[in-house]
């Protein structure tokens, strides 16, 4: 089972494999280190847990919004 979740840090994807209880997990962008304590992300930088499923990354489909510039020309009164 491949998850992937959102460093709470600084928002890179992490890939994760497996899920445990006290597995040690390490941000490659800015090296936070996270432990999974009672079904949370505990982040040891500053002692804050996150919910496991608000981390979780999903795809997300790519629409295309078209945007219209219009330009509007008023009339000066004199």
């Amino acid at each position: 089972m491949i998850k992937l979740i959102r460093c709470p840090s600084c928002g890179e994807e992490i890939e994760l494999n497996d899920l445990y209880e006290g597995m040690e997990i390490q941000c490659r962008l800015c090296n936070s280190i996270m432990i999974i304590k009672e079904g949370k992300l505990l982040l040891l930088d500053t002692n804050e847990e996150f919910d496991l499923d608000e981390l979780v990354h999903e795809e997300e489909e790519e629409t295309v919004e078209e945007e219209f510039e219009e330009d509007y020309y008023f009339e000066e009164e004199v």
